[in-house]
Order: structure tokens, then sequence, then C-alpha cells
């Protein structure tokens, strides 16, 4: 039986001093005055960096001597820094749920195979959720993909492939909420993120979460029997497997190995990941994919999750996704 996941504590430490920042940087809100929360225990390689003093000044110290290792778009609302050690820090702001880090800690209990940054603590300073996590190879897939041989692009789909078969072999316990393993929900980012609200328990629970507006009788009758005719017998009860959710190049880190291939070393951003159909990863997958996409990294998606498989699946969620409102 496996070991629940307990729910965060908040522990609030005060802080000591004051300071400001105010460049386009998400570390413009951290300062001493603030609160730290503990949201979740912190890691002894993290306490070491942070020493003994007022948790807040230390934290906003380290925060200042990081390196940079990747900005979004809007830099004061993510960012990715590297501390010295082995750690990093994803700092996100106005974070609604912690899917990600609660992901995370179900990896290391249950699944240590799958190469997922190992989970070291995380704070809460004025809004901005501070993960902390083993570091990765900062190559990722996307920096090398376009100067691949044919050889090395089947060498990363093999390697991909069984990296989500040992994945999606972590079944779904019965009765447990799909989503995030700690109740967080199921998350769509068809058009926004929108969050379910309702508990979803089932495929068809999930089905009506993605197409709110397309529970018509006749409508739902008539995309059954579209479907069932194309769709293998084994596959008409659809499980639900662990999910990445958000695989692509970009959240695929790889190193190069001696015999001219290269090695995927870890899976990064789980914050869509959870407990879905087992159709849905190909479907995430392929958010970027578009009529003039000229990327053949959708030609090489691992055999597990690839069109082959689940091809009627990602037709029929296609079609159904322009009725959306």
């Amino acid at each position: 039986m496996r070991a629940p996941l307990l729910p965060p504590t908040i522990t609030l430490i005060s802080a000591a001093s004051s300071g400001s920042a105010t460049e386009e940087d998400i570390r413009v809100f951290l300062r001493p005055s603030e609160p730290t929360a503990i949201i979740f225990p912190l890691a002894d390689s993290v306490r070491s960096l942070l020493g003994d003093a007022d948790i807040s000044e230390a934290l906003v110290g380290l925060m200042r001597r990081c390196e940079i290792l990747w900005k979004s778009p809007f830099p004061r609302k993510k960012m990715v820094f590297k501390c010295d050690g082995n750690i990093v820090i994803k700092a996100i702001k106005n974070a609604l749920d912690y899917t990600e880090y609660t992901t995370l800690q179900y990896l290391e209990v249950h699944k240590p195979t799958v190469p997922a940054p190992r989970p070291s603590g995380l704070l809460r300073m004025n809004n901005v959720s501070l993960i902390f996590m083993t570091y990765t190879s900062t190559t990722t897939l996307a920096d090398i993909w376009a100067g691949l041989d044919i050889s090395q692009k089947s060498s990363i789909q093999d390697q991909l492939n069984q990296i989500l078969a040992d994945l999606r072999s972590l079944s779904h316990p019965t009765g447990t909420l799909l989503g995030g393993v700690c109740g967080e929900g199921c998350k769509d980012v068809r058009r926004h993120l929108r969050r379910s609200t309702e508990p979803i328990l089932t495929v068809k629970d999930f089905k009506n979460f993605l197409f709110p507006s397309l529970r018509a009788p006749i409508f739902t009758e008539f995309i059954d029997r579209l479907h069932r005719p194309c769709v293998p017998p084994q596959q008409l009860e659809t499980r639900c497997v662990f999910t990445h959710g958000d695989l692509r190049p970009d959240n695929i880190t790889v190193e190069p190995s001696d015999d001219d291939q290269f090695q995927v070393t870890g899976l990064l951003d789980w914050e869509y990941s959870g407990f879905y159909p087992e159709y849905h990863e190909l479907i995430k997958s392929t958010n970027g994919l578009s009529s003039s996409s000229n990327d053949d990294w959708y030609l090489f998606l691992p055999e597990c999750i690839s069109p082959e498989r689940y091809g009627m699946w990602w037709l029929l969620d296609y079609a159904q996704g322009g009725f959306v409102e």
C-alpha cells in the first residue's frame, strides 16, 4: 500500500529588515522585511545555503547571488535560478497550487526511476512561491534537436518511450480524483488556464470538464457513434495513467554520450501533471503543432503516446475543440 502524501503545513517566520529592487525580475518582490512561509520542509542542502541568519534576510541574499537559468516572457511572474551546489529555485508569482512540487514528491516515493528533479523544499514570500529542487543539465532537447540526425532522434525517441512507459505504469488509485496527486484537480490550457472546481473521478467527468458546452444528448450520442468503430476495443475502456502534461523539447534535458548520441537526463516542468486519461499525453504534447509547423519533433513522439496508438482520440479532441466557446 502506498504511503499517503501529507498535506503541506505552513509555518510563518518573521523577517528583520527591509530591501528593494527595481528591475524586471521576480526578485523585486522579495524583501527581507516580508515574512517567509515554509510550505514544505527544506532539505539539509538548502538549509546549509541559508545558514543560521534570519530566514527572510538569508533568502533574499541567496536569491541575489543566484545565477539566472531561465526567464519567462514575463520575468516578474516566473524565473528559474541556480544556487551554489546542486540546487535550483523555481520562482512563481501568485501560484494557485503546488502541483509541481507534490508531483515531485510523489515520483520520488513511487517512481524514483523517472528522471525528475528531487524536491528540496518550498518557501513563500510576498506571494512568490520558491520551489527548491535538484539541478538538472541546462541543455534542453530544443537546443540541439535541429542539428540531430535520424539515428540520434530515434535514440531520443526510444529513451523517452522507456521513461514514459515507466511513468505510465503508475496506476491511478481507485476512488481518488483525477489530476494532481494531492487533490489539486485537473487543468486545461486550451484557451487559457482553467482549473476544475468539481471533483473529477471518471473519464466522462473529465470530458465534461474539457467540453462543458457539449453535453447535449444528440451531440454526445453522435460522437460516441463516430468513434466506436474506429477505436480498438481494448481502448474503449480508457485507463487513467500518470501524465507529464507538457512534454516538449524545452522540458527535456539531455547530455552528450560517448557513442555520438545524447542521453535524456531529465523531464522538467511538472505543473500540469497528474492522473489523466491515457490518450491525454499525446494531445498535450502537440500543443505547439500547427498547420505551418516545420518541426519534425512531432514525428518522433514516443511510441507509447504516438498517433498510431491514440490517433482517433487526438482527432476527436481536435474536432470537439472547435466547438468550445
